[in-house]
């Protein structure tokens, strides 16, 4: 789901791509003169007014959009539209003003000027938090032209939430109540603020944006100006918008920290006001101002040198000023410095640098100058630990087996190794050169060379008495070792006659610390599907012998990530006596028992993104040797039950007896296994399969009902089953 007025956006984005070169005034202000449902245009002269209306009309006929509400200040364009859809807000007969609402602000069409006036007047007796934060609330300000004024209401904000235990309905204390009732009493002195909407002068030759900004304990912000100069060397500046932040109450910064970080809002500011205005206006230059010494020194340090804190808001600032002149002003002369301390609603109306900036910015010779007095001390500097260091380099090759251990399987160590080899062997005029994918023997021959290099780091002593006769010391002496014939530690023996394996008859001794070693247990572990310990052992066995192999291979499957979230603790129950059925000497799958588990995600075709359905695993189990065999379904039908205890048959030998669950067991996991259940509640089912099973001499033993017990044999098998599909298939899907 999108929301309405970005669909709306959207339609109108679209308009004017679609139709951007035929309407070209029309799109450009659909584009940078829209605000959601709003259209504000200006233009340089009426003739091009006149086209921009025409075919802004063209255009959003051709979506269905029908303009109304039009307002303008030029009377020939509201001629061409009816009057029903003119829009006044306010008419003032006796002075003959029509104000309109443009995003909240109200401009004098006939005038063309803004009007800024104060809320309606405060009738509020009790002065509680919820009155005063309403009525704050209603300051509708977006480009901060009275900002001055609404400093002082942002301050008191501050002070009713900093209040502790004040409630909305709550009395302030005296010292706020004070504060706000003295405000209140002054905006009752402001009148209406009348501020020109257009700031540029004709046939200007200079455009010049100009910034302040100025930090107090109190608040900090910033102001920014255009600054014009036409060809009759006339100069103009006009306010064109604010920002203004209350300094931080919980953590006090100092004044250097206050002034940066109205320095950075200058430059967000500054860079959002740019890119703006240049879309009809060309900008010659940007200079930007602060009475903070330490700033202009700040940004004149390298920023590796400074303190965190600092050295962000540096850098950022860098980043959005790039290309800008930063230029150091008296406090006096700091426009900035009427939002950092503000103003009286009275005097806000004529405050001459506020509206028009400093004296000297009306100077058409003025040069701005980057030179500013630097401090001698400049804080927030890292302390300088710099110290003469004697330095000895040595250089030596990298060991080989010390950048393969950064592999985390012992897979991939050895084919990496065994490439390694292959090259070396190919390099050499006199060998053949080996191509393909790698053999066994180029395997096994990189697995060998690392368990030697491990071997030569862990047994370094043994090596050395096996390699001088000596008789050997320490852990490995009752193994009685030997060295073959590549220099490997292996275990001697008597199976030199058995019909084994070399690597059987004396396995290679691997030290329990070694790296290695972990990754071959690890290795094992995953291959034997998750197995465990005494299993895991004896398969490594075959080839390796681990120093203290038991307690190694446990501490590593320990580790194990998918084995720990799987293994849960059962509740250890004293059992009943086994039936007959189960202690009774028999052929295998003689008597079975026959349980369903599932369902599990199966394939139904092999096309690349094949239909996912639902299957089941049919699970047959021996009473005398446990032996457990399964089978697919790939549905719950009689049909497909039968085919699958043919197959059965047809594998292990027809069965005298076979046990199963009653239908009942099902009924509880009727909403999950309710196919399962009408499978077994089937009367017609049952009435099949007794039939099927009559002809081929088979009996069936239902279990009695709700007594999952008198099936544990086929239920830990489901169990079993369960155990080692969870970790080899994973999330995979069957086919």
């Amino acid at each position: 789901m999108k929301p309405s007025s970005w669909l709306a956006t959207k339609c109108l984005s679209d308009l004017a791509e679609r139709n951007e070169h035929s309407m070209p005034l029309a799109a450009s202000a659909i584009r940078n003169n829209t605000y959601v449902d709003d259209i504000l245009v200006s233009c340089s002269s009426e003739q091009e007014l006149a086209q921009t209306q025409s075919q802004l009309v063209n255009m959003l006929n051709l979506g269905s959009f029908h303009l109304h509400k039009w307002a303008s200040n030029c009377m020939p364009v509201l001629e061409s539209v009816p009057k029903e859809s003119h829009y006044l807000g306010e008419v003032d007969l006796q002075k003959d003003h029509a104000f309109v609402k443009t995003l909240g602000i109200h401009l004098d069409v006939k005038s063309d000027v803004f009007k800024s006036t104060r809320p309606e007047p405060y009738n509020s007796s009790n002065d509680c938090k919820r009155d005063i934060l309403s009525y704050i609330s209603k300051f509708y300000d977006p480009l901060g032209l009275i900002g001055p004024v609404y400093v002082r209401a942002k301050v008191i904000m501050q002070m009713l939430w900093a209040a502790h235990d004040l409630n909305w309905d709550s009395t302030p204390p005296d010292n706020i109540r004070k504060v706000w009732t003295d405000f209140i009493d002054d905006l009752s002195l402001m009148e209406p603020v009348v501020i020109p909407r257009c700031v540029k002068s004709e046939q200007t030759v200079a455009n010049q944006l100009i910034g302040f900004a100025d930090a107090s304990s109190v608040a900090y912000g910033c102001c920014l100006y255009l600054r014009t100069i036409d060809e009759h060397d006339n100069v103009r500046t006009e306010l064109l918008c604010s920002k203004s932040r209350i300094s931080p109450c919980k953590k006090l910064l100092s004044t250097a920290r206050l002034e940066l970080n109205a320095s950075l809002l200058l430059s967000g500011l500054v860079k959002r006001v740019h890119d703006t205005l240049t879309i009809k206006l060309d900008i010659h230059e940007i200079h930007l101002f602060s009475d903070s010494q330490i700033v202009l020194a700040w940004l004149k340090t390298d920023v590796a040198k400074l303190l965190t804190y600092v050295a962000n808001r540096v850098r950022a600032i860098k980043e959005l000023t790039d290309g800008y002149h930063w230029h150091y002003v008296n406090t006096n002369d700091n426009a900035a410095d009427c939002l950092s301390r503000g103003l009286l609603p009275q005097d806000i109306a004529g405050h001459a640098i506020w509206w028009r900036g400093p004296i000297f910015l009306h100077n058409k010779n003025y040069i701005f100058s980057e030179e500013s007095p630097m401090p001698t001390d400049l804080p927030e500097l890292k302390p300088d630990h710099t110290s003469a260091l004697c330095l000895t380099t040595t250089t030596h090759d990298p060991d080989l087996f010390q950048i393969i251990k950064k592999f985390s399987t012992i897979a991939k160590m050895t084919r990496v190794l065994a490439y390694i080899l292959r090259f070396c062997n190919n390099v050499k005029p006199t060998s053949e050169n080996l191509k393909g994918f790698l053999t066994i023997v180029e395997l096994n021959k990189a697995l060998m060379l690392i368990v030697k290099h491990e071997q030569a780091q862990f047994f370094s002593d043994d090596l050395s008495m096996l390699r001088s006769g000596k008789q050997l010391k320490g852990n490995l002496k009752p193994l009685t070792p030997f060295l073959d014939g590549e220099g490997i530690i292996r275990v001697g023996g008597r199976l030199q006659n058995a019909l084994l394996p070399y690597a059987a008859q004396h396995p290679a001794i691997l030290p329990k610390q070694s790296p290695i070693t972990n990754l071959l247990i690890r290795n094992e572990h995953i291959c034997l599907l998750h197995a465990g310990q005494k299993l895991v052992l004896c398969s490594l066995r075959q080839r390796f012998w681990i120093v203290d192999g038991l307690r190694t291979v446990k501490k590593i499957i320990h580790k194990c990530i998918i084995c720990f979230r799987l293994k849960a603790t059962a509740a250890a129950q004293l059992m009943g006596s086994l039936p007959a059925a189960r202690v009774t000497a028999s052929r295998v799958f003689q008597r079975v028992g026959l349980d369903f588990a599932g369902p599990v995600s199966v394939k139904n075709s092999r096309i690349r993104k094949p239909v996912i359905g639902k299957g089941y695993i049919a699970l047959f189990v021996c009473f005398t040797t446990k032996a457990i065999h399964l089978e697919l379904c790939s549905d719950l039908t009689t049909e497909c039950f039968l085919a699958c205890f043919k197959r059965f048959i047809a594998r292990r030998n027809l069965p005298s007896e076979v046990f199963c669950d009653n239908a009942s067991t099902f009924k509880g996991a009727r909403n999950k296994l309710a196919e399962l259940y009408r499978l077994h509640a089937s009367q017609t089912h049952k009435q099949t399969v007794t039939s099927f099973a009559a002809q081929k001499g088979i009996q069936f033993h239902f279990i009695p009902s709700y007594s999952p017990v008198f099936g544990g044999i086929w239920e830990s098998g489901v169990k079993s089953a369960k155990h080692h599909l969870k970790r080899v298939v994973g999330k995979s899907l069957l086919t």
